[in-house]
């Protein structure tokens, strides 16, 4: 398959896979990026991606973001639509800083990580009188084990 990207900025790296059998591909800082003790901040990566219809992009934190950072994304994780892909639509990384100093990002350093999963883009809703199932497995946190 091939996946389809623009270099907003000559300076951007292409996605990489840091090895043969990773899911997703690394995304790179663009810039030097200082974050401030407990702010946000949007980092660029200088690409402008198109997902491949009906694959959806996802963009993950990396694990070692929060490890050796204390730096995580503020929503999870991200939802690239298929149709975030002009001229402006540069993919941006968020990242909140939650320890008590700066936090620098060098550029060229991994920030995240691009994963392809095929969506349902489209569907009919059947409104129902009653729940689809009869019996409640109890809500929200319900298989938890936790008291």
């Amino acid at each position: 398959m091939k996946l389809r990207v623009w270099r907003k900025d000559p300076r951007a790296r292409l996605p990489e896979k840091a090895s043969p059998g990773a899911v997703g591909w690394d995304v790179f800082s663009l810039e030097d990026v200082v974050v401030p003790p407990k702010e946000q901040v949007l980092v660029r990566t200088g690409l402008v991606i198109a997902a491949p219809f009906p694959y959806a992009m996802f963009l993950f934190p990396r694990s070692s973001l929060f490890r050796k950072k204390g730096l995580i994304f503020p929503h999870s994780a991200g939802i690239i639509d298929f149709d975030y892909c002009g001229e402006e639509d540069e993919l941006r990384v968020p990242v909140l800083n939650l320890r008590e100093e700066p936090v620098e990002i060098k550029a060229g350093e991994r920030i995240g990580q691009l994963v392809f999963l095929k969506a349902l883009v489209e569907a009919e809703w059947e409104e129902l009188p009653d729940p689809p199932e009869a019996r409640s497995r109890g809500g929200f946190g319900s298989t938890g084990g936790y008291r």
